[in-house]
């Protein structure tokens, strides 16, 4: 079982993580679109009110920053080049250890963050060097509700009553 209790923050990739991992092109004006879980956004407000909750994401997309800021969260690490430094600026801002940190993902960029941060997650059809490097594989597949599901393992509501 994962020990959730030192965790201070709780860190998130986008793509693939909050969605399903497809685009679709809305032309000029709109750019590249995505779609987002309603429940997630609902299980990122709450994990908010017990922690630091920040995205970390290579996403440039305007769907992205947008679905950010309308969750209130900080989009300053949202479409960053290089995760690892970004996730030591995000530490340093809050004051915290990497070992507080708490990360979900699915790419092999994430793979490398799982490494320095006390819990890696990986979404169940990550990317296999991932899914190597997690120190937990969600049930959930990216983009059908995994924050929502890491939020219940974090309280201790996990795995669900029947």
């Amino acid at each position: 079982m994962t020990d959730f209790s030192a965790i201070k923050l709780f860190a998130f990739d986008i793509d693939g993580t909050l969605t399903d991992a497809t685009t679709w092109w809305g032309g000029e004006e709109e750019g590249w679109l995505q779609r987002y879980s309603v429940r997630d956004g609902e299980a990122l407000l709450r994990l908010k009110q017990r922690m630091h909750v920040v995205p970390l994401s290579r996403n440039k997309t305007r769907s992205a920053r947008e679905r950010m800021a309308r969750l209130g969260l900080d989009g300053r690490w949202v479409g960053v080049s290089d995760k690892l430094a970004a996730l030591q600026q995000i530490c340093a801002e809050h004051v915290i250890r990497p070992e507080q940190v708490c990360f979900v993902g699915d790419g092999p960029d994430d793979a490398e963050v799982f490494g320095a941060v006390h819990v890696g997650c990986a979404v169940a059809d990550a990317h296999y060097l991932a899914l190597e490097a997690a120190d937990l594989i969600l049930e959930g597949v990216g983009g059908q509700r995994v924050i929502e599901e890491l939020e219940r393992r974090i309280v201790g509501q996990w795995p669900r009553a029947l």
